[in-house]
């Protein structure tokens, strides 16, 4: 449903598109749509929609509305800049970095105790992090509130979305070779239970095509819409798994190390990485904006004050 209404935005927008002349104004004079030397700020709008409308149901793996939503809320936030070189181009930056950290914590039946009430205590730690850049270059075009933007973009991206340490209430021993644990999905392996899984770092690079619009509902501040279609080579580093068991030979708990190798990827499609719908406000550079009015005033005073003096005036 949101992908058709973009389009469908998108498609009105392309439709109305003509070459302006005169920038749009208001009854006041005010500039409403940007202009050179305008810098624009603005923000991903997608993870509060998100978070609004996951707020009011219980989802079990909601990531937006559920224990972890301080961290999670803005997980895919991105920030956007615009500097307009003309009227109808702009420099586009867009970045992002993000970081999360969650713990969670279960209670199990005690090994060591004959009381079925004693419980320890089992946990997970989960740490992720992204990072995002890219620089682009967009020209624009279209007549009244309604503008449209087409353009490329160059990406780097960083991607960490898996570092998780488990610690264990029960401890091994020789005559507990598999204390009671909880089972987080795939954390047990037998008498073996993960102590730790890191790794899963990937670094992107690529080029990115975009097209979108923006309806400007006040002077200089506007909401816009974006679909890219992009190509992504990605390298993902080697993945550890850290596993303790006992060891009933030394007699002592052992850690084991695996490994899963590197590997290289090259991918295309649709994406929205900046966000499909966001906010954004321009701000002149140059202080408060003159409305148009006032420089057609000044425009005139400058090519009167051009007339030619005859005489011996020095005034």
């Amino acid at each position: 449903m949101k992908i058709t209404t973009i389009c469908l935005l998108l498609f009105i927008s392309f439709v109305h598109l003509q070459a302006q002349d005169e920038l749009l104004t208001n009854d006041k004079g005010q500039v409403i749509v940007p202009e050179k030397g305008d810098i624009g700020l603005g923000v991903n709008m997608i993870p509060v929609f998100y978070w609004l409308g996951n707020s009011f149901n219980s989802t079990a793996n909601n990531n937006y509305a559920n224990n972890d939503k301080f961290f999670a809320v803005f997980g895919n936030s991105v920030l956007i800049g615009k500097y307009m070189l003309t009227n109808q181009s702009a420099l586009r930056l867009a970045w992002g970095i993000n970081l999360g950290h969650s713990v969670k914590e279960q209670y199990i039946q005690d090994d060591a105790s004959n009381d079925p009430s004693t419980m320890v205590k089992d946990s997970r730690t989960l740490n992720w992090s992204q990072a995002s850049l890219g620089l682009g270059y967009e020209m624009r075009k279209g007549k009244g509130r309604l503008q449209g933007f087409w353009g490329g973009d160059i990406r780097l991206t960083y991607n960490q979305s898996s570092d998780y340490r488990y610690t264990y209430g029960n401890g091994y021993s020789l005559s507990n070779l598999v204390p009671t644990s909880y089972d987080w999905g795939t954390n047990l392996n037998g008498n073996k239970r993960t102590i730790a899984h890191t790794g899963l770092n990937a670094f992107g690079v690529g080029l990115r095509g975009f097209v979108g619009a923006e309806y400007f509902v006040a002077p200089k501040v506007c909401i816009g819409a974006e679909f890219g279609w992009g190509v992504m080579y990605q390298h993902t580093l080697a993945t550890t798994i850290s596993e303790e068991y006992f060891n009933v030979v030394n007699q002592e708990v052992a850690v084991e190390h695996n490994y899963i190798a590197a590997k290289n990827e090259v991918t295309a499609g649709v994406d929205n990485f900046d966000g499909t719908i966001y906010l954004m406000f321009f701000f002149n550079t140059n202080g408060q904006a003159t409305p148009q009015k006032s420089r057609d005033n000044v425009n005139k005073t400058e090519k009167k004050s051009k007339k030619s003096v005859r005489g011996n005036s020095r005034f």
